[in-house]
């Protein structure tokens, strides 16, 4: 048979033995795997094409399983990002990452104690700005101005034969710095998840990725006590130790940790 009869050359799933389809092969290190059976795989599964028909076989065996494990699950936390969300049964010491909690949907149900490390990760975007002289040429300002939007990600590593990590995004889009209170909203939630999933009061200073305005007072700050940190507009000041917050949670006036009012 020519390369071109190979192309059109029909195909059988090694999983569930039905034909399939021109555009529909998922290959594995050993077989073929048809779509359908690749939809009922862990969606946090990445390494399909280096697995074989029994791992694959395995795999699914555990998806059907994780089935009664999302019937029992009883949501007792709960914490929304704009398209995922993190459901936590207490009683069982288990939760899961998805964007609805279903039989149908079928989400990973994990152990917390499988939990490596959790952060929130704070990706920053800078942008020039610049302007039109009267020829019409695109000039840059002196000094030089920016402008600066965020990026929230919780990264999730997971001790798991299935999977290594449940890496999601809270912001569907990158936050620009003037909306405050949705870098408000996404701070305190991405802080909470880190708590919740590691078990740590206190939450975990976001790792900030970039260097600019808001990235260096990131840097700077780290964990400070509550007494240390004071708002210049209202007065604001934590109750307790924590990650220095962008902005006032009381009433939005950004927070300067290069000039913060009664730190030594």
């Amino acid at each position: 048979m020519g390369l071109f009869g190979k192309m059109f050359e029909k195909k059988v799933c090694d999983i569930c033995g039905g034909e399939i389809g021109l555009l529909g092969n998922r290959k594995l290190d050993d077989g073929n795997l048809c779509k359908e059976c690749a939809k009922k795989l862990s969606p946090w599964f990445e390494e399909r094409r280096h697995s074989t028909v029994e791992d694959i076989k395995r795999q699914l065996a555990y998806r059907e399983a994780n089935k009664a494990k999302v019937q029992a699950f009883r949501v007792t936390r709960e914490f929304a990002g704009d398209s995922y969300h993190v459901f936590l049964d207490d009683t069982k010491g288990q939760f899961a990452v998805a964007s609805n909690m279903s039989v149908e949907n079928n989400p990973d149900i994990v152990d917390l104690s499988q939990v490596v490390s959790c952060k929130l990760e704070v990706t920053e975007n800078r942008h020039e700005e610049t302007y039109k002289d009267k020829e019409g040429n695109t000039k840059s300002y002196t000094p030089p101005r920016y402008t600066y939007s965020y990026h929230y990600k919780i990264k999730l590593r997971i001790n798991s034969p299935w999977f290594d990590d449940m890496d999601f995004s809270l912001s569907s889009f990158s936050v620009d710095e003037h909306e405050r209170r949705k870098i408000m909203e996404l701070e305190n939630t991405g802080n909470q998840i880190v708590a919740a999933l590691t078990g740590n009061p206190y939450g975990q200073k976001p790792q900030m990725m970039g260097s600019g305005m808001y990235g260096q007072q990131s840097q700077m700050g780290g964990y400070q006590q509550g007494p240390g940190i004071r708002c210049d507009k209202c007065g604001w000041t934590p109750s307790e130790p924590g990650p220095i917050p962008k902005f006032c949670p009381n009433c939005g006036d950004p927070i300067d940790v290069n000039d913060m009012n009664g730190m030594a």
